[in-house]
């Protein structure tokens, strides 16, 4: 992994936004005070690729920032990624992996930041683990194999010396990059459980197949009794089919007889039908006949009410014009009609309005006494609110007086005490000194000059004394009088407020006030009038005089016309109830023309009805004949019935033992087949039993004390030579490392060696524990172990690793180790792409071709590029 560019805003003591392109130098260090923000830069590196940092959630958040924001990009095995995160305060962080898609004319196959047309394209999973596992996936490492291969952190530089000996096998084995041979285990195990699954599965299979073969004899046997029934059986139902046949025979002859009479029946209950039919006719054409002869009775007075009813046609037609033209006056007297009764309406609303109004007008003359009594109220109030606020204006005059006073004195009795203090000193100088020269001023003085100058700074400090005991007095009666007007100004703090409700108040009564007096002089003035002038007109009628006009000349046409709606209504009547006798004579002449042929078709009918009666009578007597015939015939007839349903019983059993027959031979034919199935499914058996025998060869080659334990054996010693290299520059060849692979257990009882990857320094002293040996010595060692490790897993894996950061690596040395550190780092330069190494100490910023310089503003870290 190679840095190619990072940008850093509102991440640890990093605010404003910073960036650093790491394409300009190979070698460089990060420099700048304790706390400048240096470390930060590896963090940010760290929470961008794997989430983890020194702090973890919002405390990476810069405390003026509200979100913290890392963009890293980086080249790795010819490819150039950029990895963004983002975490806002109090929310969920955000991940986003790109991979860089460069043109096919503009890219090089190397890992610096191309320039021209690119597009960068997403890896970003579904959700941020998904997107975190896949950034792991890609660099083939986690958080803790990158720290221990790459990264000398602050306080981690002796993390993989200090790590058990079993968890730093595992990083060993995860740097190597050997946890391939795991994922190829849990794969072989896969297969091995796949295929005792199906061992499992077969051996059940087995023992049912091995089950069923053990009931071969039991199975033969019931088939034998089974067939030996059947064949009774069949000979039974043969015997029974013959008497059958037998009986269906008689049972046919029996069928025919019923036929006939049933023939027979169904053509008498058919002539009996058309018998009553034909009576139902005669009788209703003599019926017609009746009446046809009554009508005929009547015909004289029917002619007569005909007449009548033709002479009241005539008058009702006459009285039809007359009416039509009096509707059309109708109609015309329609129009001024209704502007008559809508004038009417609209005056009678009007009315209705202004008594509403007359109500209205009382009840606010109602309240005008009492809204000028609240007035009266209200202006009381706002007296006596300003009457407060002009004492509160007084109180707050002697408030500041008496605070300036307060102040005055706590200023002035400090500097009378420091004088007092001054002059007492002075006096004990003068008290306490001999001679005859003066201690403060080294003049001469005589006693009695001595006596007098302690007497005039004796007299100066009584002065001063009295002064700043006035003034201890005057502060505690200020602060009374302070705190007493205080409290009374704080007891009038509500008459501003209660000052503008009451100005609220005055003006919603003026205004109340206003609108009640202004409805009362609106109503005197204009609206009581009008409701006078209204009542009048609607007693007079005297509205819509156009339109009374009109109707007037309408009524006036209606009465020349003579239209008298009595005398029609009359004839309408006579003339309804005069329609029946059209009725009557159009019956009357259907009766004149029908009598004639309905005579003639009655007598047809009573011929046909005679000879029709005779024929059923034939009829009645050979159905009578047959049915006896038929009721004997029956009484000495076999049981059908009963010999089906035997016949039936015989049937079924016979296909039921059929049934069982069948299945009982389709078991014992089963047998060969499942023989057959059991000597395939145990040669199956057999060949999965020899996979699941491989696969645990397989699992145990592919664990940890299979092929990665080898391999990590093969490179421990090109570690430890490595190592040893750098030491020997470091210590000047007095100090060796040694990696041991197995131990003896505990247990002296066992003979074999456990696994284990203990760490021995030996230097001219003898070989000691890691803890033993100081700071510096310490840090050598873990130094060159790591820089071995980072500098194999180079050369087997290519580009995996091609970064070496050291964090704070050259405090704990002194001038002669900090100089063999440097040299070792020139040593290794050509194996990394990118060396960065972090420091605090002035003198060694020259000892590098490139500085990173990083420095604590008011605005957080920022970054210099010498």
């Amino acid at each position: 992994m190679i840095p190619l560019h990072l940008s850093i805003a509102g991440f640890l003591s990093y605010c404003d936004p910073v960036e650093i392109d790491f394409g300009a130098f190979d070698l460089a260090c990060i420099a700048g005070p304790n706390g400048a923000g240096k470390s930060s830069l590896l963090d940010a590196i760290t929470w961008t690729l794997f989430g983890q940092a020194r702090k973890r959630d919002d405390a990476l958040i810069n405390a003026q920032s509200s979100t913290a924001d890392v963009c890293f990009t980086f080249g790795y095995e010819g490819n150039v990624y950029r990895v963004q995160r983002v975490k806002p305060r109090d929310k969920t962080a955000l991940l986003e992996f790109h991979i860089l898609q460069q043109d096919p004319g503009g890219g090089n196959g190397s890992t610096a930041l191309p320039s021209g047309p690119n597009t960068w394209k997403p890896l970003t999973e579904r959700t941020l683990r998904d997107t975190e596992a896949r950034i792991q996936q890609t660099l083939r490492l986690d958080y803790e194999t990158f720290v221990n291969a790459s990264f000398f952190l602050q306080g981690k530089a002796d993390q993989f010396t200090q790590q058990r000996s079993g968890d730093r096998k595992r990083i060993l084995s995860s740097i190597l990059g050997l946890e391939v041979w795991d994922a190829y285990r849990q794969r072989a195990a896969e297969r091995r459980k796949g295929a005792e699954t199906q061992i499992s599965s077969l051996d059940g299979r087995l023992h049912e197949i091995n089950t069923e073969l053990a009931e071969e004899k039991a199975r033969r046997a019931h088939l034998e009794e089974l067939q030996k029934t059947l064949g009774h059986l069949s000979q039974a139902r043969v015997v029974q089919e013959t008497a059958l046949e037998s009986i269906r025979v008689v049972a046919a002859t029996l069928a025919e007889q019923e036929k006939l009479v049933d023939t027979l029946g169904r053509q008498l209950d058919g002539a009996a039908r058309g018998l009553d039919e034909l009576q139902a006719r005669l009788a209703a054409r003599e019926g017609e006949r009746a009446s046809f002869t009554q009508i005929l009775a009547r015909a004289q007075e029917i002619e007569a009410a005909y007449a009548a009813w033709e002479q009241a046609r005539v008058k009702l037609e006459h009285w039809e014009v007359v009416a039509a033209r009096f509707r059309e006056h109708e109609k015309r007297r329609q129009g001024p009609l209704d502007e008559i009764n809508a004038a009417r309406a609209a005056l009678q609303q009007e009315l209705q309005t202004l008594g509403q109004q007359e109500q209205d007008a009382g009840a606010a003359n109602a309240q005008i006494p009492a809204l000028q009594t609240q007035l009266a109220a209200v202006e009381e109030g706002i007296q006596a609110a300003e009457a407060q606020l002009a004492r509160r204006a007084e109180l707050a005059g002697e408030l500041q007086s008496a605070q300036q006073k307060l102040a005055e004195a706590k200023a002035e009795n400090p500097r009378l005490k420091g004088e007092m203090d001054e002059l007492k000193e002075r006096i004990d100088q003068l008290t306490q000194a001999e001679g005859a020269l003066c201690p403060l001023c080294g003049q001469p003085l005589s006693p009695e000059d001595r006596q007098s100058l302690i007497e005039s700074l004796a007299a100066q400090g009584k002065e001063m004394g009295d002064k700043y005991r006035a003034n201890k007095a005057l502060l505690e009666q200020a602060g009374d009088q302070v705190r007493s007007l205080e409290a009374q100004i704080a007891g009038l703090a509500q008459a501003e407020g209660e000052l503008r409700t009451q100005n609220q108040a005055l003006v919603q009564l003026t205004s109340r006030l206003d609108l009640l007096r202004f409805q009362q002089s609106e109503w005197e003035s204009r609206l009581a009038p009008r409701r006078v002038e209204i009542i009048l007109s609607l007693e007079q009628e005297d509205y819509a005089a156009e339109a009374q006009a009109r109707l007037a000349e309408v009524d006036a046409e209606l009465k020349a016309i003579g239209y008298d709606a009595a005398a029609h209504d009359a004839d309408r009547r006579v003339e309804a109830e005069g329609r029946a006798a059209g009725e009557e004579r159009r019956a009357l002449e259907r009766a004149q023309a029908a009598l004639q042929p309905l005579d003639r078709e009655i007598s047809e009918l009573q011929t046909q009805e005679k000879a029709l009666r005779a024929e059923v009578e034939r009829q009645q007597a050979e159905y009578d004949r047959a049915a006896v015939n038929l009721a004997a015939a029956q009484a000495q007839a076999p049981d059908l019935d009963g010999a089906e349903r035997e016949l039936y019983r015989l049937q079924e059993q016979e296909n039921l033992l059929l049934r069982e027959v069948g299945a009982a031979s389709q078991k014992v034919a089963v047998l060969d087949g499942l023989k057959a199935r059991r000597r395939s499914l145990e040669g199956e058996r057999s060949e999965l039993s020899h996979q699941v025998s491989q696969y645990k060869q397989l699992e145990r080659a592919f664990g940890k004390d299979g092929v990665p334990a080898l391999l990590i054996e093969q490179a421990l010693p090109q570690i430890e030579a490595k190592a040893n290299e750098i030491l020997d520059r470091l210590s000047l060849g007095d100090m060796s490392v040694r990696f041991v692979t197995q131990a003896a257990y505990k247990d002296k009882r066992r003979d074999d060696l456990k696994e284990t990857l203990d760490i021995l320094i030996s230097d001219s002293a003898g070989t000691r524990d890691y803890e033993m040996f100081s700071g510096g010595e310490a840090f050598r060692v873990n130094f060159a172990i790591r820089l071995a490790l980072s500098e194999v897993l180079s050369q087997r894996a290519g580009a995996r690793l091609q970064t070496l950061v050291i964090d704070e690596g050259f405090g704990s040395q002194d001038a002669h180790g900090r100089q063999r550190l440097i040299e070792a780092i020139n040593l290794v330069r050509q194996d990394f792409a990118k060396i960065l190494v972090i420091t605090h100490i002035d003198e060694l910023k020259d000892a590098f071709p490139m500085r990173i310089e990083v420095e604590k503003t008011a605005r957080g870290s920022a970054v210099h590029i010498f």
